[in-house]
């Protein structure tokens, strides 16, 4: 044996033989109270500070249901569907003004104070300028940014593909998880078919018959786009001070009805007309600038 040994079985061996004083059975009780006592606690402060973490996401879980009934009902969604053939106008609170194409709906803010819109479908947009508020419009995969101009977005509902087209001023174009962004001018269209991104011009054919859906007039001479609505419509233009050398961009759609396309060639070349369906004549006229008053 290992004197280390011996040294650890002499010191139980003392212990063992030594005296000690006996210790009353009340000392001991009081010593197993104390004891217990503490257990209770330590549970107490665990459990209170379980409690404080639920009581703590209960109040955020409070708070965003709050907030969330109190944007709802002070500052509701307007959603507006369009079943008609025939565009539906609608003038969003700022006084832009949308051309809601058949089958297609939007949505926005009723205080429009972001002056965002959702759209599914398609829909033309003249929008009044702001330089302090951007304007944007939203679809599934795609968010344009403007002032103040005019353009046309279309969207399939579920899908991702979208083409704008601007007749005027300028747009912003970007898509959904991608950082670049797509600045367009006057006749060009941007195209996102698939996953990718273009910018195109598109050149005017003034025909249907080769199948399409729609004509994208770019940059045409105002009187060849009369030329082709009367053909097509069976009316006869008669123009006051209209320069017939003006050049317009626009998109006819096939479906489109002639008071429609007129509708559009108002805003973007700002100009008036009366139809007389009876004599199948359409007048184009300026719009008269409104003078101030003296009061």
């Amino acid at each position: 044996m290992r004197n280390s040994d011996q040294e650890i079985t002499k010191t139980i061996e003392e212990a063992w033989d030594s005296e000690y004083k006996e210790v009353s059975e009340k000392a001991i009780d009081d010593s197993w109270a104390t004891f217990r006592s503490k257990l209770p606690q330590e549970r107490r402060k665990k459990d209170r500070i379980k409690l404080y973490k639920f009581y703590g996401a209960a109040a955020v879980f409070v708070a965003l249901v709050a907030g969330y009934l109190f944007f709802s009902l002070y500052n509701p969604t307007a959603h507006i569907y369009n079943e008609a053939l025939a565009d539906k106008e609608i003038i969003l609170p700022d006084g832009t003004l949308v051309l809601l194409k058949h089958k297609s709906s939007i949505s926005y803010p009723e205080n429009f104070r972001n002056r965002d819109v959702k759209l599914t479908g398609e829909a033309f947009f003249d929008v009044v300028r702001d330089t302090l508020r951007r304007f944007q419009v939203k679809t599934e995969a795609t968010t344009t940014t403007v002032l103040g101009t005019s353009f046309n977005v279309k969207a399939e509902e579920g899908f991702d593909d979208t083409q704008v087209t601007l007749f005027t001023g300028r747009v912003l174009v970007s898509v959904k998880d991608r950082a670049e962004s797509w600045a367009l001018i006057p006749g060009e269209s941007f195209v996102y078919k698939k996953g990718r991104a273009s910018v195109e011009r598109f050149e005017t054919i003034l025909s249907f018959e080769a199948g399409n859906k729609f004509i994208d007039v770019n940059y045409v001479k105002l009187d060849k786009v009369l030329d082709f609505l009367e053909e097509r419509y069976g009316y006869e233009f008669d123009m006051e001070t209209i320069p017939v050398n003006k050049r317009v961009t626009l998109r006819i759609n096939e479906s489109d009805s002639l008071e429609q396309i007129l509708n559009v060639l108002s805003i973007i070349n700002n100009t008036n007309y009366e139809m007389n369906p009876t004599e199948k004549k359409v007048k184009l006229f300026k719009k008269k600038k409104e003078s101030a008053t003296i009061k």
